[in-house]
């Protein structure tokens, strides 16, 4: 190739990187697109707050719908008729987990670790965290843990040093894959949140991740310390009631729980070895709690109240189970077909009690006596089992 030829093939190729650069945007800075067909999108997660629904999915999509005034005049269309508002997303990151702490306050989690706070029941929002934030506190506690544990390893006596050394080697690593995680980027992403509060709140995600807030998610702190996760398994699901129950739902068949609202927890191995994607709470004639952790393949495991053993309900379906909410004295979860199993109020039994089956489901909740389920295509609605 000619040299005058060779410099304008660079030249061209150079301006095509330098276009490629300057077009991209990082989904954490750009926002969400107002789109027509927003709620026919995918969408990952629901909550609702008295007749207020809100639903969370792909590239920063986040609808708002009160089933108690109808219709609005402007908005989008799900596939049912229905009228949602599309709300303001400072991000165009996939959002996983939302809440409302009450009328006005509500709080959404996403890839790349993003965490969006509202202040207008969801109309608008604004990022408080994201992963690059989380990535930071992230390699300085395991660099402090690898260092700390050198000083240790290095006052000891030679005998000692020998026992020690294997937990300076995953320190060590530990430190190194916190490291090349930060490298890497924002990638770790947050998959559910609740707060107990307006000021107090967790969050929870991927490879052991989980930060709290004392000051309405101005700030966030890292408190993986606190439980035992030495090998960074995923934490899937969180739960919390104003009791100081909190339970986290997470891979080879963990549930961690606290009873002292995060301060403290106990790791409690069920005996399966799936993934579990939420816990629901019931409570026996004593005000006693009844542990559920549904996840994979449809499997259920309870917990009884005063109980220290798991054991594995027959379920009906062999759908994972997306989403559990506690209706009355029972627990309803949806599996990802969109079909009810519910138990009976004794928490002993599983029954299905609808088996139409729809689009994919992702989440449920409930609002003015009817289910809203997310999902493929956006959200509808489900009549309530009788």
């Amino acid at each position: 190739m000619k040299k005058p030829l060779l410099r304008a093939t660079l030249l061209t190729l150079s301006l095509c990187v330098s276009q490629f650069s300057y077009a991209f945007k990082d989904p954490l800075d750009l926002p969400a697109i107002q789109a027509p067909k927003a709620a026919k999108a995918l969408s990952l997660n629901v909550t609702s707050q008295g007749s207020n629904v809100l639903v969370v999915g792909e590239r920063g999509i986040i609808l708002k719908r009160d089933f108690a005034a109808g219709d609005a005049a402007q908005g989008v269309k799900d596939n049912e008729g229905k009228v949602w508002t599309q709300a303001k997303v400072p991000v165009s990151v996939n959002l996983t987990g939302v809440q409302f702490v009450n009328d006005s306050l509500a709080f959404v989690v996403g890839h790349d670790g993003v965490v969006l706070k509202s202040t207008d029941a969801g109309a608008s929002w604004a990022k408080v965290f994201d992963g690059i934030k989380a990535n930071e506190q992230v390699v300085a506690a395991a660099k402090k843990k690898m260092e700390d544990m050198q000083s240790r390893f290095d006052a000891a006596s030679p005998a000692e040093q020998d026992k020690m050394t294997e937990a300076l080697e995953a320190a060590t690593f530990a430190f190194e894959d916190a490291e090349a995680g930060a490298r890497f980027g924002p990638a770790r992403p947050m998959l559910d949140v609740w707060f107990k509060d307006e000021n107090t709140g967790w969050v929870v995600g991927s490879y052991g991740q989980i930060f709290e807030t004392k000051d309405s998610g101005m700030t966030w702190t890292l408190i993986a310390n606190r439980l035992d996760n030495p090998d960074f398994r995923h934490y899937n699901g969180l739960y919390g009631d104003d009791t100081g129950l909190m339970l986290i739902a997470g891979e080879a068949g963990r549930v961690y729980i606290s009873k002292d609202f995060a301060a403290t927890w106990t790791r409690s191995d069920t005996g399966y070895n799936g993934h579990f994607y939420g816990t629901v709470v019931t409570r026996n004639e004593e005000g006693l709690p009844i542990i559920f952790a549904y996840g994979f393949g449809g499997n259920v495991y309870r917990l009884g109240a005063g109980a220290s053993a798991w054991w594995q309900l027959q379920s009906p379906s062999k759908e994972s189970f997306v989403q559990g909410l506690t209706l009355g004295k029972t627990a309803l979860f949806v599996d990802q077909k969109g079909r009810l199993v519910q138990t009976d109020e004794s928490g002993t039994t599983l029954k299905m009690v609808s088996a139409s089956e729809g689009k994919p489901v992702t989440g449920m909740a409930l609002v003015n006596n009817t289910l809203v389920l997310s999902g493929q295509n956006g959200p509808r609605t489900l009549a309530l089992p009788r």
